[in-house]
């Protein structure tokens, strides 16, 4: 009730209340629902996501906004036009549609939400925290307002725990030595994690620093599977190849299409005496 009352306040709306079950008393908003689940539900639509479902429906409302209203003999999305003008501004900021509740992490970083857990982190075992729960969203904070993790919000009785390996990185940066025992070990490719695993401690942190670099900007799994590629191709990953081949691969190219950048060929014209002949 906290939320609604807060989006209530926000939107600066009134609400009226109706008696449950008793669909006479609010007869234009059953007929409004009842011509969208006629126009919008009928076949029943299939999508992968609540966001990839809402997004097609926002366009089949577009398209009927460009059909002529029945009665007036004018396009529907001008009949909106002209209600706009007669509505309140919307505010610049957008409502935060989030409930926040207090959970102390486990021993191994995980908090609870709904018979779910989620991995906060092993740093923050036994930390009381913050957790804001939005529609797709989890998001974690100390009680002081430090950032904690961004996770994705199950549903139902997820079969794991809901982690997000990018926000584990920038700690495994800090304490190397960690990695044997993280709990992400296991989202790596497996090429990457034995590479990893064979590197010493300095290149193994510049390493993490670079793929949290790279996760942050296009995700994971696409920085994941560009350092898996670059060390097949027996290259190191350094942050040139590894931005540029992530970046490509989030955009929907498989590794394969995205040869792995020697960029040794460049240092020839670094040397000295390569730059004197070029003067």
């Amino acid at each position: 009730m906290d939320v609604f009352q807060r989006f209530v306040e926000h939107y600066r709306v009134e609400v009226r209340f109706c008696n449950p079950a008793s669909g006479w008393e609010k007869g234009n908003v059953e007929n409004a629902v009842g011509f969208l689940r006629r126009n919008l539900m009928v076949p029943m639509p299939n999508a992968e996501s609540y966001r990839k479902l809402t997004s097609w429906m926002l366009s089949r409302c577009d398209e009927i906004a460009g059909n002529t209203h029945y009665r007036k003999d004018v396009p529907i999305s001008d009949l909106f036009a002209g209600e706009k003008t007669r509505m309140l501004p919307l505010p610049r900021v957008p409502y935060d549609a989030c409930r926040w509740v207090t959970r102390r992490a486990d021993r191994e970083g995980n908090v609870e939400i709904d018979s779910n857990r989620y991995l906060a982190g092993p740093s923050w075992r036994g930390w009381t925290l913050e957790v804001g729960l939005r529609a797709f969203q989890v998001e974690i904070r100390t009680q002081d307002g430090r950032f904690v993790a961004k996770l994705p919000r199950a549903y139902g009785r997820a079969a794991q725990t809901v982690r997000n390996p990018a926000s584990l990185l920038p700690a495994l940066a800090r304490k190397s030595r960690a990695w044997g025992e993280s709990p992400i070990r296991g989202d790596f490719p497996e090429k990457l994690r034995l590479a990893i695993d064979a590197m010493d401690s300095k290149t193994r942190q510049r390493t993490f620093r670079l793929l949290a670099k790279a996760g942050d900007a296009y995700g994971f799994d696409a920085a994941a599977k560009a350092g898996e590629h670059i060390v097949e191709q027996g290259h190191s990953i350094d942050e040139a190849s590894l931005t540029a081949m992530a970046r490509r691969i989030s955009a929907g190219e498989t590794p394969d299409d995205v040869p792995a950048p020697d960029l040794h060929a460049y240092d020839r014209f670094m040397r000295p005496e390569t730059q004197a002949k070029a003067a």
